[in-house]
C-alpha cells in the first residue's frame, strides 16, 4: 500500500502504501448490528433510493464536504476499482492516488487473463490536491468532480494506453464500521466508500479507442495510526446482484486476527457483521516470480448473520502490483467474481480481492 518489512511494515514508507486499507473497517471487535439509515448526497435512481437520517445519529463523515484533502493527518488516499466492458470484452482497473504522492495503477484484461501494473512516487511540487473540492492530480492520473460527475483519468502502465472515465455515484454511501470512524492500529481512521458508481468512458489500448461501461467502487480514507502494528490483510469489495455491497476484511496485527464486514443495503441501512476467518478456506495458490509471495486465488466467505456462503474467485490469480524497491514485499489486487448464497438465496457478483503483507 524496506528493510524491516519481512517481519512488519516500515512505518514511513508504509504510510504511502497501496491498499484500500479497507481491512481497517474491522479494527474494532465486531458483532452483528444494524445501523440506521443516514443521508447520502449521491444521486440515486428509483431502484436504489437515497436513505434518510434519523435525528441525532452520529456520522463522522459528511458528503460532499469530505471528498477533499484533509490537513493534519499522516495518511490519506482515494482508491478506485472498477469492472468495465467493451461489448463482451471484460476489463478491471485500479487507480489509487495518495496524498503523499503515490500513484498506483493496475489494469486487468479479464477476457484474456492478462495484467499490468505500476507504482509511481511523485514529489510535492509534481502533484496538486485541493482542500476545497475533490481534485487530485498527478502526472499520470487524476480524480476530480462532484459525486454525480467524477472524472477519472489514468495512463496505463508500460505505455499501453489511457483510461478516461466518468463516475456517477448512485444509491447511498457506505460509512465503514457504521459511522465512518474507527479506532485502528493505535490510532484512528475516517473511512467511507461509494460502492455503486455508474461508469462510462473511453479506454485506449495501443492507439485504438473503445467505449466502455461498467460499475466502479471508490474508497476514501484518512487518519493517523501506527503501520508497524500491521502484519498482513485480505480485503474485498463485493458488489452483489441483490444490491448488497460488502466491505470485508481479514486482518492480522500485533493484537491478533480480526475479521468482519460492513454491509450496505440499497435503502442505506448498514450492518456490521462477523465473518469467518478467510485464510483456512483459501485455495488455488500461485507464487509470484517477482516477490516470491504466494497468493490465494479462491476464497470461501461465510457470514453467519446473513446466512451467506460466497465463493470469490480471482481471474487471474496473480494481479500483483509491480512495485519494486522500496515498495516490496508486494500486494495483489485481483479482479474477481462472486457466486453463492445470501439469506439462503442464489446470488452472483463481482469483487476486488486484495492481499497485502507476508503471505509465503
Amino acid at each position: 500500500m524496506s528493510a524491516s518489512r519481512r517481519i512488519k511494515l516500515r512505518r514511513r514508507s508504509a504510510g504511502i502504501f497501496v491498499g484500500a486499507l479497507a481491512a481497517f473497517a474491522v479494527a474494532l471487535p465486531l458483532a452483528s448490528a444494524a445501523i440506521p439509515n443516514r443521508q447520502s448526497t449521491a444521486s440515486a435512481p428509483a431502484s436504489r433510493p437515497g436513505p434518510t437520517a434519523p435525528p441525532g445519529f452520529p456520522t463522522f463523515v459528511h458528503l460532499p464536504a469530505d471528498q477533499v484533502k484533509h490537513t493534519g493527518f499522516s495518511d490519506e488516499w482515494w482508491y478506485t476499482i472498477g469492472h468495465i466492458r467493451a461489448g463482451r470484452h471484460e476489463y478491471g482497473y485500479e487507480v489509487q492516488l495518495a496524498a503523499g504522492g503515490l500513484a498506483q495503477i493496475g489494469f486487468t484484461d479479464v477476457s484474456s487473463r492478462k495484467y499490468v501494473s505500476r507504482q509511481y512516487l511523485y514529489t510535492a511540487n509534481q502533484i496538486s490536491i485541493s482542500t476545497t473540492a475533490l481534485d487530485v492530480r498527478m502526472p499520470n492520473a487524476s480524480l476530480a468532480g462532484p459525486l454525480d460527475n467524477m472524472q477519472l483519468t489514468a495512463d496505463l502502465p508500460n505505455g499501453m494506453g489511457t483510461l478516461h472515465l466518468r463516475l456517477k455515484a448512485v444509491g447511498p454511501a457506505m460509512y465503514n464500521n457504521g459511522t465512518g470512524l474507527l479506532p485502528f492500529l493505535g490510532g484512528m481512521s475516517y473511512y467511507y466508500s461509494l460502492p455503486w458508481l455508474q461508469t462510462a468512458g473511453t479506454l485506449t489500448l495501443r492507439g485504438k479507442s473503445t467505449r466502455v461501461t461498467g460499475t466502479s467502487w471508490l474508497d476514501h480514507q484518512w487518519g493517523k495510526w501506527d503501520w508497524g502494528k500491521l502484519h498482513k490483510w485480505t480485503w474485498m469489495a463485493l458488489q452483489l446482484s441483490n444490491g448488497q455491497a460488502l466491505d470485508l476484511s481479514d486482518m492480522f496485527g500485533d493484537v491478533g486476527e480480526m475479521h468482519g464486514a460492513t454491509v450496505l443495503s440499497p435503502d442505506g441501512s448498514e450492518r456490521v457483521v462477523s465473518v469467518n476467518p478467510l485464510a483456512p478456506k483459501a485455495t488455488d495458490f500461485e507464487t509470484s516470480k517477482v516477490t516470491s509471495q504466494r497468493y490465494a486465488g479462491k476464497w470461501t466467505v461465510k457470514i453467519p448473520a446473513l446466512q451467506a456462503k460466497l465463493t470469490v474467485t480471482a481471474k487471474p490469480v496473480l494481479q500483483e502490483i509491480d512495485a519494486g524497491a522500496p515498495f516490496s514485499p508486494g500486494i495483489n489486487e485481483a479482479d474477481s467474481t462472486v457466486s453463492g448464497t445470501y439469506l439462503g438465496r442464489p446470488v452472483t457478483g463481482q469483487a476486488y480481492a486484495e492481499q497485502f503483507g507476508i503471505w509465503k
